[in-house]
């Protein structure tokens, strides 16, 4: 059938024993879910078994919790009263996926 693309796991094989004890192979398959992800800008799909998928899922929500914790809006007015100039997104040195967490910063910041 497969294997999963994280950790390896794949086939195996076992035998099935009858009353009479008569032994034939059976092969069990690992319970896989083909998941899509976004690696930079491309979209790929991967093969992964339950447990995987569900580390994978818990990884890509503790990142987004990452992403997600802004200051709320009176701190940013008390920053810009108080003298401090505001970073701007535009920084030659950022790396594509800062560029993209900076421009869900700013999105969220229009929501809020």
């Amino acid at each position: 059938m497969g294997t999963c693309d994280r950790c390896g796991k794949g086939v195996q094989v076992g035998m099935n024993v009858s009353h009479s004890h008569v032994r034939t192979k059976k092969r069990s398959y690992p319970n896989l879910h083909s998941f899509k992800i976004r690696q930079g800008s491309l979209p790929r799909r991967l093969r992964l078994c339950t447990k995987c998928l569900r580390i994978v899922k818990k990884q890509i929500a503790e990142r987004a919790a990452r992403v997600s914790v802004i200051p709320k809006t009176e701190e940013i007015e008390n920053q810009t009263d108080s003298g401090q100039e505001k970073q701007t997104s535009e920084d030659p040195k950022l790396t594509p996926e800062q560029k993209d967490l900076e421009s869900v910063k700013e999105e969220l910041q229009k929501i809020i």
